[in-house]
């Protein structure tokens, strides 16, 4: 028997502005609830599939949002492939923002996420990835989104990881940053 972990992690105070979309497996409906307390008029859409990927507008989001579904994607060339789209649906400066789990290969994940929302509330997310295969890491992530992002936030601790990039825009840009570091410093309390 795995033990189930706990962790906290404070979203009460994350805004998004502007047109934001929401990608995930799973509608936890926790996007929806941060984004309606801030913005009146909601343009806010929530994508699951690949079928789905053909009503979404090319150069229209500020915001592009993965909670906890970036691990969900197998294989690099898919999780790509993703961040590709990601790029062509966000406006020129428009920002992608992930939660996920940081686990690399040999190893597994499960726990108990409790995520505070706007109001003191709470919700809870089960996540469990046992395949010892699979590479979730927070390293990975980062090499894969600096072909297409610059870095602007990134914290990770508790097994799980939290990024803030924004879209490049300029071919000088699109080069592949090698060798930059990064802060980890992110309190899931």
């Amino acid at each position: 028997m795995i033990d189930i972990k706990e962790i906290f992690i404070n979203m009460e105070k994350e805004i998004f502005r502007g047109n934001l979309l929401d990608i995930g497996r799973d509608n936890y409906g926790i996007i929806y609830n941060i984004y309606k307390k801030y913005n009146d008029d909601i343009n806010l859409e929530y994508v699951t599939g690949e079928q789905e990927k053909e009503n979404i507008k090319e150069n229209y989001y500020d915001n592009c949002i993965l909670l906890f579904s970036f691990s969900n994607i197998f294989l690099k060339k898919n999780k790509t492939k993703i961040l590709e789209d990601i790029y062509k649906f966000l406006k020129k400066d428009g920002c992608i923002y992930i939660w996920d789990i940081d686990k690399g290969i040999n190893k597994t994940f499960n726990s108990k996420v409790k995520i505070v929302i706007p109001d003191g509330k709470i919700k809870e997310i089960f996540i469990k990835d046992l395949n010892l295969f699979k590479d979730s890491s927070s390293d990975t992530c980062v090499k894969l989104l600096e072909t297409y992002f610059k870095m602007e936030e990134f914290k990770k601790s508790d097994g799980i990881y939290y990024i803030k990039a924004r879209k490049i825009n300029n071919n000088k840009d699109m080069t592949v940053r090698k060798g930059e570091k990064h802060e980890n410093n992110f309190s899931c309390n």
